[in-house]
């Protein structure tokens, strides 16, 4: 031992547990595990996918990716089931793990069954249990003219046969309920949803016209619906930029040779899709777009880079995983994030622009950028200061949209108990609106440790009610205005309480929390 490594004496291969397979995919969300599934569909150079909800009796009871791709034969099927062997990647590939169909599809189906047919080879089929993993995973073939039947029973596909198709049945990740109206507005609901995650993350391939994705329901009675388009959802598809001589490239030195990453400054405050990407919030937009082959690996986020910040929301760096940059990068499996190791990182940061200055002036030169914007953006409206019970998000917006009234000092709006026939009440001494903890469900709260609930109810009661807060105390007209927009709310949320209709007890105080007094 005196180079310090002690002497090996024995080496053993040691089997892992059949039961590991089964936390393979855990993390997967719908939008990710369907991601994975279009993923392989592009490596097999479809030109057309359809995702299909199968709807049966109102309910979403099933789903299938439907492509045009090269197929499969019975050796590649047996391959793409198995856990235990990983195919050879073409260098432009995006998979990557060789895990992705069958960990994907076991974290939101109880079964997966795959059918498909490779030119000049019979139609295969397969399926999976989940049950069977933790004890291994068992297989089934089934017959070759089920296989036939079913690929060549698909209707409404725009790419014409369907070479591979991809089932999932018993999804434990669609909503479980019987009411059809909530079944109703989840399916519109995760339908956009994936429609942004899969416009995000495939925005280039998308622009590139490399294959055209489609999603639908497919009512067992009513028949299919009008097919969603998935459109490209560009993170860096701006007009102007927010700072002049930006966009800019950084050249990132590494053992390996360079790389380079490409600095964005978004404009001030755009109400576009680009920005928006589905309604994040803007400390999770700004930072690292990391692309692999094309495709969209992680959305945000700094890692050890920097901080999130309000002053960096306009800062996005996009950033490909290339043959240099590989050794440093660590993939998640559910390609939804990366990890840069510390060669990397200390690089990156030492890095130098093409036109001059660091990673650390761009950050300063983005953070300028948000200041300037924010001062020249046009508040049209006056409001109270709003202070507890709002998230910094909206405290944020009130700030970057609104003029504080002078004067008038900051108003609280928190849960206390109240009587029945109200909903709010005004406190001008303690400059606060009390929201009845009694309604909190029906107003939107939550029980749990939390004060920043119920943002929509207390931004609007804040502005109905603030000003006569902030007032030291209360005119006859002020008072008679408040108990009218009382009698309005109580009437609301009354018959949001009979339409949702709650457990015995329902007026019982619920359960107290931090903001609670």
């Amino acid at each position: 031992m005196a180079d310090g490594r002690p002497q090996v004496v024995d080496v053993r291969r040691v089997d892992p547990d059949p039961g590991i397979t089964s936390a393979v995919g855990r993390h997967h969300s719908l939008n990710t595990a369907i991601a994975d599934l279009v993923d392989n569909s592009i490596d097999a150079g479809a030109k057309h996918v359809l995702i299909r909800f199968a709807v049966r009796d109102g309910r979403a009871a099933g789903l299938l990716v439907i492509d045009d791709g090269g197929g499969m034969d019975a050796t590649a099927i047996d391959d793409a089931m198995s856990y235990a062997h990983r195919r050879e990647y073409d260098p432009t590939d995006l998979g990557h793990f060789g895990i992705g169909m069958k960990a994907a599809s076991l974290s939101q189906a109880e079964t997966l069954w795959v059918w498909s047919r490779r030119y000049g080879s019979p139609a295969v089929g397969r399926g999976l249990e989940r049950s069977t993993l933790d004890t291994g995973p068992m297989v089934q073939t089934f017959a070759t003219d089920d296989a036939r039947a079913r690929l060549d029973a698909v209707q409404g596909f725009v790419g014409g046969a369907a070479s591979t198709i991809v089932e999932w049945r018993d999804v434990t990740g669609f909503l479980q309920t019987p009411d059809e109206d909530e079944q109703r507005a989840w399916l519109e609901t995760t339908i956009e949803q994936l429609r942004k995650h899969l416009g995000l993350v495939l925005h280039r391939i998308l622009e590139a016209h490399r294959i055209q994705i489609r999603i639908e329901e497919l009512d067992e009675t009513f028949g299919s619906g009008a097919p969603r388009v998935v459109t490209p959802l560009d993170p860096f598809g701006y007009a102007n930029t927010g700072r002049s001589g930006y966009p800019r490239r950084l050249a990132i030195v590494l053992h390996e040779g360079a790389t380079d990453a490409t600095l964005h400054v978004w404009p001030h405050a755009p109400s576009t899709a680009e920005w928006l990407l589905g309604g994040q919030l803007p400390s999770e937009t700004q930072g690292l777009y990391v692309y692999r082959h094309d495709r969209l690996l992680q959305a945000g986020g700094w890692g050890s880079l920097a901080t999130p910040a309000r002053d960096l929301a306009y800062a996005r760096v996009a950033v490909d995983v290339d043959d240099v940059s590989a050794p440093h990068v660590r993939i998640n499996p559910e390609k939804t994030g990366v990890v840069l190791d510390a060669s990397f990182t200390q690089a990156w940061l030492s890095g130098e622009c093409d036109e001059g200055g660091t990673f650390s002036t761009y950050l300063d030169d983005a953070r300028g950028a948000a200041v300037t914007a924010r001062s020249r953006h046009r508040r049209p409206v006056a409001v109270i200061e709003p202070r507890r019970g709002f998230a910094p998000v909206v405290l944020e917006a009130f700030e970057d949209n609104g003029t504080f009234v002078p004067d008038r000092g900051p108003v609280d709006v928190r849960w206390r108990g109240l009587t029945d026939d109200v909903v709010f009440r005004v406190d001008h001494e303690a400059r606060t609106i009390w929201l009845n903890s009694r309604y909190r469900a029906a107003l939107g709260g939550a029980t749990g440790l939390t004060s920043e609930d119920a943002q929509v109810t207390k931004v609007l009661i804040h502005l109905l009610a603030a000003d006569r807060a902030a007032r030291m105390n209360s005119s006859q007209k002020s008072r008679l205005e408040v108990d009218a927009w009382n009698a309005v709310l109580l009437a609301a949320v009354q018959d949001a309480e009979l339409n949702h209709a709650r457990p015995p007890g329902r007026h019982a105080h619920p359960t107290r929390t931090e903001d609670d007094e």
